[in-house]
């Protein structure tokens, strides 16, 4: 799911929460309630702060994070190791 599909949206309880317009409207219905305001934009740090994702798939707003494999010896497989310059 991209991040242009989501909506960011408050609900009359005051929860902030994000997910695809669907999505969205399901989770107010289900919750007995109605979305207040939808937003136009806010700054993704803020949304990775303040909003809870109600999607079904991955979390476009996640932080990025490097992903290490391991081998038989559970050593990490390609992980660097940084030195210092000075």
């Amino acid at each position: 799911m991209s991040i242009d599909q989501q909506e960011l949206a408050k609900l009359q309880t005051g929860e902030l929460v994000y997910g695809t317009y669907e999505e969205v409207e399901k989770y107010a219905e289900d919750l007995d309630t109605c979305v207040d305001r939808y937003f136009d934009h806010i700054n993704p740090s803020n949304v990775q702060k303040y909003f809870t994702y109600i999607g079904s798939k991955a979390d476009p707003y996640q932080a990025a994070r490097p992903i290490y494999l391991k081998d038989e010896n559970n050593n990490f497989l390609g992980m660097r190791e940084f030195k210092e310059k000075f």
